[in-house]
């Protein structure tokens, strides 16, 4: 279903495109829906690995010690797709008002990448991994997951003013 998402994401932002012929080529409108759908998607993407049914597994293998490599084609999935987000991102160039939106949402994808290859790292350790080898790698996780927490707030807050500013309401689910 994701992949489907991710298709039609894809198939929106070059129909948009294809049809522009100014600027980003689309209305202020336009770039915030596609701005919001790029950090649903991350977001969707960084909560199955974080509190979702994917995240509760990693924890128990985290908790039994083994199990790890198991992960490893999700988690290089996820990151693919949080990738993907970024080169999305790259094909839509902002309006000058709306350049602090743009690189809000594409910092916090590109620390969702992060987390994703620090995931990795630990999918990479081998079954009765020790201490050593498992707290530096969580104290990473730890700074990017407080990182991405600050910079979903601060995206959501430039989104608000864009939205604000062009008299666009925001669905709030």
């Amino acid at each position: 279903m994701k992949r489907f998402q991710t298709l039609l994401l894809a198939a929106g932002l070059a129909l948009l495109s294809a049809c522009s012929g100014n600027g980003s080529g689309m209305t202020a409108s336009e770039y915030l829906t596609e701005n919001v759908a790029l950090w649903n998607g991350t977001t969707m993407t960084v909560q199955q690995w974080t509190i979702g049914p994917r995240g509760e597994q990693l924890q128990k293998a985290l908790g039994e010690g083994k199990g790890l490599a198991t992960f490893k084609s999700g988690l290089e999935g996820a990151r693919a797709e949080t990738r993907q987000h970024l080169a999305m991102i790259d094909q839509m160039p902002p309006d000058e008002d709306a350049k602090d939106v743009h690189q809000k949402l594409r910092t916090y994808v590109q620390s969702a990448d992060e987390m994703f290859g620090i995931l990795l790292e630990i999918a990479a350790l081998p079954d009765g991994y020790d201490k050593a080898q498992i707290m530096p790698l969580a104290e990473k996780l730890q700074a990017v997951g407080n990182r991405i927490d600050g910079e979903m707030q601060a995206l959501d807050a430039a989104q608000d003013a864009y939205a604000k500013k062009h008299g666009i309401q925001l669905q709030r689910h």
